[in-house]
């Protein structure tokens, strides 16, 4: 027999799989910004030194990078309560 579970219970957990899945997006872009800028710096450095040119995908893939941080971590919890709320309000709307 399977049991059932509450509607707090199930959002709970939707909620911990998205934000956890949310993180380990922006830990895969963290850790190919670093990776390729450090390469992209050690490019510049060693074969035009006279040039620097680095800072430039360093400061555009970085506002990206900032821009994935804002909205999909820290606004998360506003977008998963609009999500509810919308949800909720189709559901009642279905009912009547």
């Amino acid at each position: 027999m399977v049991e059932e579970i509450s509607l707090e219970e199930y959002k709970k957990a939707y909620r911990e799989i998205r934000t956890e899945e949310e993180r380990r997006g922006f830990l895969a872009h963290l850790i190919a910004y670093i990776g390729i800028n450090v390469m992209l710096i050690a490019l510049n450095l060693l074969y035009v030194p006279q040039h620097i040119w680095f800072y430039w995908p360093l400061v555009g893939w970085g506002i990206g990078l900032t821009m994935h941080y804002i909205f999909r971590i820290r606004l998360l919890e506003k977008d998963l309560r609009d999500m509810e709320a919308k949800a909720e309000y189709r559901a009642r709307k279905s009912k009547k």
